[in-house]
């Protein structure tokens, strides 16, 4: 594989990782903004979910599905998979984490008189929900893309 080609992939798989981290980013401002102006926060969320997911799938294509699980990965790839899964649940439990100390939050404002509606507070964590369940995987797919990139410019060198 001549050089040129080698910085085209990486640049692409880098490219790639972007879209999804753009696409997350605005589910999180949809969330924040549920309280402030619904309509918004649902075209935000929309948006940013089709990006999100679009870029994950685009992402997984580039790295020859090396997220999922098949029989046929050597000793090398496994543990570069496993790696990559181990990554992604350090950071599900970290996000989950996050969704109990912000439920704590939301229950604490109630007291200090802020009164969201029902549906505001089942749509907010809907939305956080939905952010957590688009992150997961793409932290993987991350991880297994960033360690791809590391090897093709070890090898190109």
């Amino acid at each position: 594989m001549a050089r040129k080609d080698v910085h085209a992939s990486v640049v692409k798989r880098n490219r790639l990782i972007l879209a999804p981290d753009v696409g997350i980013a605005i589910m999180l401002l949809a969330a924040v903004l549920q309280f402030f102006n619904p309509t918004v926060s649902t075209a935000l969320w929309l948006g940013g979910g089709a990006l999100a997911a679009v870029g994950i799938l685009l992402l997984r294509k580039s790295i020859g599905g090396a997220d999922m699980p098949r029989a046929e990965l050597d000793e090398y790839e496994t543990q570069r998979h496993i790696e990559a899964r181990d990554e992604g649940l350090s950071w599900s439990i970290f996000s989950s984490t996050a969704m109990f100390v912000l439920a704590g939050f939301l229950a604490l404002a109630t007291r200090l008189g802020f009164e969201p509606s029902s549906l505001d507070v089942a749509l907010f964590f809907a939305k956080l929900l939905f952010c957590q369940m688009l992150w997961i995987p793409f932290v993987v797919a991350r991880s297994l893309a960033g360690k791809i990139n590391r090897d093709v410019l070890i090898a190109g060198e």
